[in-house]
């Protein structure tokens, strides 16, 4: 079927693209542009004459400058990092991040606070959450509005519309409006992402070559969770961010996952899990509420000694999270892999029985599968959280035309 666009929404797209492009490259003539995109120079330069008058673009350079050549020389557009902001913010156990980032993308005020959401009631969370982030934009100096996008990265599961928080391990409480208590607090457009989606987001920004169409960024920490692309889109669930990889039975009636539930996947390769077998203590022993990164590196010394239970310990981790992929790759076929967090330490441990669940699957060419490890995940769901605010603030410029258009 033809598709049509019409004239301003042709406009959009390559108003979008250009900024994109600018984005990605940093700093870009014209001319790149136009043998990007494919672009007429005539329609290149009349669309980034209005992005710089409008604030969104800079030019670096002088055109009538001298020149060791024909013509005038190349002038480069970048961002205009003061054009707007967005203020990041990353929701872990114990522990609100927020940072502020300017539109070319770097952070130029960050804050740390501890916050026991175990503990919280609804009110006192929303009080706790608004008062941390204004404190963080006050310490800026950056006038209210310059403030175009709020982004959330959390642990756990949020609706499809990125607005609610539906259920979290880092706290009892359960579809909480993070959404609309921060929009209504300070007057931005909202959203909330799961954090393994961001670190999926992040992957692909860094390196499209690798990451572009297909492949899962798996997180091993305090739980398993999953950011899975599949021809070049995030997937998510019907009515959530869904992926719930961590949560897919492994054995039935098995060992207690902190989900409830019993014989999750997470119940075999969280960090908990591992703690949990290594000791000794039952299957159906309550998982611990957290567990620090560097027990699991203890551990992993233990088995690259020679300890037998550490050993197995990893190793039963690998073929729960084996059977998980191999179940997917049956669905989906089989795709590049990444492991992210201090669970990542111990990979060496987990992938030789990880490769043999494969192997023995029927999924038979996920065997060779490609496996990439990223130890320290934060960077990743900052870096995704920033990557998504900075994208739909793009966007929202690229819309300013076709409400032109009708006014």
């Amino acid at each position: 079927m033809t598709v049509v666009l019409r004239s301003d929404d042709m406009r959009r797209r390559n108003r979008l693209r250009i900024i994109q492009i600018v984005r990605r490259k940093g700093a870009v003539s014209r001319g790149e542009i136009a043998q990007s995109t494919a672009l007429s120079a005539a329609t290149v330069s009349t669309i980034s004459s209005d992005l710089i008058a409008e604030g969104i673009l800079v030019a670096r350079g002088s055109e009538t400058g001298a020149s060791t050549g024909r013509g005038r020389p190349s002038v480069n557009l970048s961002i205009n990092p003061r054009f707007r902001h967005a203020v990041l913010i990353i929701l872990k156990i114990g522990a609100v991040n927020v940072t502020i980032i300017d539109f070319a993308g770097t952070v130029i005020a960050h804050q740390d606070f501890h916050l026991d959401m175990a503990n919280l009631t609804m009110d006192a969370f929303r009080q706790a959450l608004v008062s941390e982030i204004r404190q963080t934009w006050d310490a800026s100096g950056l006038d209210n509005d310059q403030l175009a996008r709020i982004w959330v990265g959390v642990q756990g599961t949020t609706d499809i519309a990125g607005k609610n928080v539906l259920r979290s391990p880092m706290t009892p409480l359960t579809n909480i409006p993070i959404g609309r208590w921060l929009s209504e607090e300070f007057r931005a457009p909202v959203r909330i992402a799961n954090d393994c989606d961001l670190i999926a987001k992040a992957l692909n920004w860094r390196d499209p070559r690798l990451y572009s169409c297909n492949f899962a960024a798996i997180l091993l920490a305090h739980g398993v969770g999953m950011g899975l692309f599949l021809r070049g889109q995030i997937i998510n669930g019907t009515k959530s961010s869904g992926t719930e990889f961590g949560h897919m039975l492994f054995e039935s009636d098995g060992a207690l996952c902190r989900c409830g539930s019993k014989g999750c996947i997470e119940a075999y390769a969280g960090d908990y899990a591992i703690v949990r077998r290594f000791r000794g203590q039952p299957g159906d022993m309550k998982p611990a509420s957290h567990v620090v990164p560097g027990e699991i590196a203890r551990i992993a010394n233990a088995a690259r000694e020679g300890d037998e239970l550490a050993r197995e310990t990893f190793a039963s981790a690998g073929r729960a999270l084996g059977s998980g992929l191999a179940g997917i790759f049956a669905l989906v076929d089989p795709f590049r892999v990444v492991f992210v967090g201090h669970g990542a330490i111990a990979f060496d441990l987990m992938e030789p029985a990880l490769r043999e669940i494969l192997e023995n699957s029927n999924a038979f060419a996920a065997r060779d599968i490609p496996i990439d490890l990223y130890v320290d995940e934060m960077p990743l769901v900052l870096e995704g959280c920033g990557i998504g605010a900075l994208s739909e603030i793009d966007e929202s410029q690229a819309d300013k035309v076709s409400e032109m258009a009708r006014s």
